[in-house]
């Protein structure tokens, strides 16, 4: 029998006033610089990242309908799965953009539209800032691997653990369609003793690779990116413009 969890987060009693949880910066390699014929980073890249060849395996998969609705209203259902984990894990989301750096302003339309999340997160790229409004649940499917389970099975486990607004949004889908799977490699990584991910993302014939850290507040993220810029800019490895993954992966599956 399946054993399922879910995950909460609440926001601290008390919160004056609409804030982000946290900020996930987001800068860009060149993948054609960095990654070899093999699909691998190049392990001296890997070493000036302050990372090793050593990795964690994921297979990720979107679920949508045929029509990909959800995706073009900003709301995504992922579902995940690490070499290192037993369970599946499931990801409801709903982006909002950030027009002039005022994350308040994004937080406050995405409760007035219901989209009162586990999590308010900015993701902090180098052109763009977007508010991600998440829920996460997780269930052991007894698969092996990074093994999805299809369309169909997806959408039903999406569903058993989703909570409004999400669920209203799945019940409409009836004829699922599961965009991927799309394989990507994490490396633990240590720029000016920041800890960074390297994510390389095989989607379709292109490779993306992403460097990423977590911060509380929009200064250590402006900090802790210009950091990373400055260490690939060094290395000649900067790719400056932000790579839309989940945008790409719906354009190529």
């Amino acid at each position: 029998m399946a054993v399922a969890t879910t995950c909460a987060f609440l926001l601290p009693i008390g919160k004056a006033h609409a804030a982000a949880d946290q900020y996930e910066v987001k800068v860009f390699a060149d993948a054609d610089k960095v990654v070899k014929d093999n699909r691998h980073i190049d392990h001296d890249i890997l070493e000036k990242l302050g990372s090793e060849d050593k990795d964690e395996d994921f297979n990720v998969q979107y679920i949508d309908d045929q029509n990909e609705s959800n995706h073009q209203n900003g709301v995504t259902y992922r579902v995940r799965k690490s070499e290192n984990d037993d369970t599946h894990k499931y990801q409801y989301k709903k982006r909002y953009p950030i027009e002039n750096g005022n994350v308040d302003a994004a937080i406050n339309q995405a409760k007035a539209d219901g989209f009162d999340g586990d999590e308010f997160e900015v993701e902090y790229g180098e052109n763009k800032q977007t508010l991600s409004v998440t829920k996460e649940s997780e269930e052991d499917l007894n698969l092996d691997g990074t093994e999805l389970p299809n369309a169909s099975d997806s959408l039903k486990s999406l569903k058993s653990f989703a909570s409004s607004p999400y669920d209203a949004l799945l019940n409409k889908i009836n004829d699922p369609k599961a965009v991927g799977p799309v394989h990507f490699e994490r490396h633990k990584g240590k720029i000016d003793d920041n800890n960074v991910k390297i994510e390389n993302w095989e989607i379709g014939n292109k490779n993306v690779v992403e460097l990423s850290a977590k911060v509380n507040t929009e200064s250590e993220a402006k900090a802790v990116q210009q950091s990373i810029v400055n260490k690939l800019d060094n290395l000649d490895i900067h790719e400056t413009q932000d790579q839309l993954k989940t945008d790409l992966i719906f354009s190529i599956y």
